[in-house]
């Protein structure tokens, strides 16, 4: 698992890492909040200060169109191979391993 990530240059969105753990973004962010990494303000989940300058993360911007048929923009986080590995010795640490590692 770690080699596949060393391998990877870009950045990831929490479905996808969710995912190597066979669980949903949402109770993945669960787990994050739950282990004091993250909270959220303003529909985006942000890390806490003792995280946060470490080049774990990554804020973009996206555009959608409302219901309303209006386009606006927000934010969201994407994690670096740098946050990647962090979390996985984190969650490794506190029981959670991707399932490549299970089977």
């Amino acid at each position: 698992y770690v080699d596949k990530i060393l391998k990877s240059k870009s950045l990831m969105n929490v479905s996808q890492i969710a995912k190597d753990y066979g669980m949903s973004a949402t109770k993945f962010n669960k787990i994050l909040h739950e282990l004091k990494v993250q909270y959220k303000q303003a529909d985006q989940w942000l890390l806490y200060s003792r995280y946060h300058q470490k080049g774990y993360t990554h804020s973009e911007t996206y555009c959608f169109t409302g219901a309303n048929g209006v386009t606006s923009t927000k934010l969201t986080t994407k994690w670096t191979n740098k946050g990647r590995l962090f979390l996985y010795e984190l969650l490794k640490n506190n029981g959670y391993l991707p399932l490549i590692e299970t089977e």
